[in-house]
């Protein structure tokens, strides 16, 4: 698209642990020149980058295509305020990466992003698991996506597409025109499975047992078997529920306990 001469700026949004890779793949395989700028840090760090970004490029260069990578916090708080900087960059495309980061319609961040996308001439969504929990999850992203795909507000949308019950009808049940809904979502959409774009070796598992010291290991046992354990610091874990005991054995196997007070302890695990 860059090299066709349709877009000249492109605004990435993704967690913040995959923001680092875009950078990287850019290095790797962008055959045209680009200026990559990851905006994280604090606010002044950020809004620095993104003026680095835009500046001029050196008499006799060639224009690189202009590349804004940012964390989905990040990108709201650009976003919501006095300056909007995201805004003012306007970018020609919008890629969300991971976009079930955006899945509520309530959320900040999501409105946030839609009103990015609003701005730019081309918008993309990526993600494994577009639909986590049931088909509600779909409207906010294509909200950002093409919002003509389902050009009804949220409350039509899970009428149409959600078997609702429970207290108030509050609670999903299950999906309702899922030939339709399917079909509207890949009307500019499509899916690619990892059979047929990898090819991977079987996966392998080996198992290291790891010893615990006898005072992790006793500290261990005593949480397992009587749901409440005092540090040597003298702070106290109490796990009643089967389910929190079940994170704090699991959080001492990593070599930290999180006690009553929230505060965290290290503790030796080998």
């Amino acid at each position: 698209m860059f090299l066709d001469g349709y877009i000249k700026r492109v605004l990435i949004i993704a967690p913040t642990s995959v923001c680092a890779v875009w950078p990287q793949e850019y290095q790797k395989f962008g055959d045209f020149p680009s200026r990559v700028a990851l905006l994280l840090g604090d606010h002044t760090q950020r809004v620095r980058q993104l003026k680095w970004l835009c500046a001029p490029v050196p008499t006799g260069m060639e224009e690189p295509l202009r590349v804004a990578v940012i964390n989905y916090e990040s990108a709201w708080r650009l976003t919501d305020g006095k300056t909007d900087h995201l805004q003012e960059y306007r970018a020609d495309l919008v890629v969300c990466d991971e976009s079930q980061r955006i899945k509520s319609p309530t959320a900040k961040q999501s409105k946030a992003v839609w009103k990015l996308g609003d701005l730019a001439r081309y918008r993309m969504i990526l993600s494994g698991t577009p639909i986590q929990r049931d088909t509600r999850d779909i409207w906010s992203q294509y909200r950002f996506l093409d919002p003509a795909v389902f050009p009804m507000g949220y409350g039509s949308f899970q009428s149409r597409y959600a078997i609702m019950g429970g207290f108030e009808n509050r609670q999903y049940i299950g999906a309702r025109n899922v030939e339709e809904l399917t079909r509207k979502t890949h009307a500019c959409g499509y899916r690619v499975k990892k059979e047929e774009c990898l090819d991977l070796p079987e996966k392998t598992y080996e198992d290291y047992p790891v010893e615990m010291d006898p005072k992790t290991r006793q500290l261990y046992r005593t949480l397992q078997k009587q749901s409440v354990a005092e540090l040597e610091n003298g702070g106290e874990v109490t796990a009643n529920h089967v389910l929190v005991r079940m994170l704090r054995l699991q959080q001492l196997t990593g070599g930290f306990l999180v006690d009553d007070a929230g505060e965290r302890h290290q503790v030796n695990t080998a």
